[in-house]
Formats: structure tokens, sequence, C-alpha cells
């Protein structure tokens, strides 16, 4: 009985790592569509290009288009301080990966800084279960004068993005926030 207790419970957690993020982005799109042409700036282009279809890119070659050698780097997953550090890590992410699409909603400019509105569609398997994820972010970007980002700060929900996706956390947190929402 005990273990068809802890069964019953383990298929509650992991049934909690189904969400509706997609129907919240299809919202959020209505309300705040994307711009044409927002990523047209060269140094933008070299940011997408990079991180859009990662699975297929050079990253060795890809980052040193458009990362300085030495940077602030935060997804709010990790922290890094240099391209190479930036290298190994997009690497092993690469790896884990099976599809992974970056779409520029938006593009702004203030003090220096360009902020960049994006949806990323990702695809990858964990302990033999399929997620396609889509994430709502918007990445903080500053430039060195040859136009190499110096500084990347992600915004963006990552326990939507990758936490919830993991099995048993991710149930933990959808319950944790199904709760907050009662």
């Amino acid at each position: 009985m005990k273990s068809f207790s802890v069964s019953i419970m383990a298929l509650l957690l992991l049934a909690g790592c189904y969400s509706n993020q997609q129907n919240s982005i299809d919202q959020f799109l209505v309300l705040s569509p994307a711009r044409k042409g927002a990523a047209n700036d060269q140094r933008i282009q070299n940011f997408v290009n990079l991180y859009n279809h990662l699975e297929k890119r050079s990253v060795p070659r890809d980052t040193e288009k458009a990362y300085a050698e030495f940077l602030y780097f935060n997804d709010t997953l990790v922290t890094l301080h240099t391209r190479k550090d930036l290298i190994e890590y997009l690497e092993n992410t690469q790896k884990k990966l099976e599809s992974l699409n970056l779409e520029v909603l938006n593009v702004f400019e203030m003090n220096g800084d360009v902020y960049v509105q994006w949806i990323m569609d990702t695809r990858f398997t964990v302990l033999g279960k399929r997620s396609d994820v889509k994430s709502l972010g918007i990445s903080q970007l500053r430039f060195d004068s040859h136009g190499k980002i110096i500084l990347h700060q992600d915004y963006w929900d990552s326990t939507n993005g990758f936490f919830q996706h993991k099995p048993l956390l991710g149930g933990i947190l959808q319950w944790i926030k199904t709760r907050l929402h009662s």
C-alpha cells in the first residue's frame, strides 16, 4: 500500500510539470505584437545568429562574432565572465538540445544598453521525456566599441522555461505556483 501511495504521489508531481504557458504567451502577443525588422542591427543579428538554432551552430565561431573576450553573462542559470567559459557552457547546452528557435519580438535601446525581447522555443529530452518549451524573455545587452557583447543579463521565468520540466522539481514548482494563485 505504501508503494502505491508513493507511486500516486510521484504521478501527481509529474503531472504538475505540464503548463498553460503557450496560452499565456499567445495572450501576450495579442497585446504586444512583434515589430517587423526589430533585429536589423548587426550587433543584434550576431546575438540572434548564435542562439537561433544553437543545436546546429559552430559555437566557438559564432560566440567570437558576438561576445568580447571578457564579459558578464547571466542567463538566470549561470554567471560567467569569459568568452572561453561561455563557449564551454553553450557547447554543453548544445549537446542537450534537440532544437532551439529564437524569435526577436522587439528591440529597445536606453542609456547605451540594448534590450532584446524574445520568444525562445526549445526541445530537449530529460529522463526519456521530450519537452517542448516556449519561453518569453528579455536580454539586456551592452556592447564594447567593436560591437561585441560585454554584458548579457537575461530576464525570464526559468522556473517555467527550465526547472518546471525536471521530474519531481517541476511538480513541486507547479504546486507552489498553483497555491500562490489560489
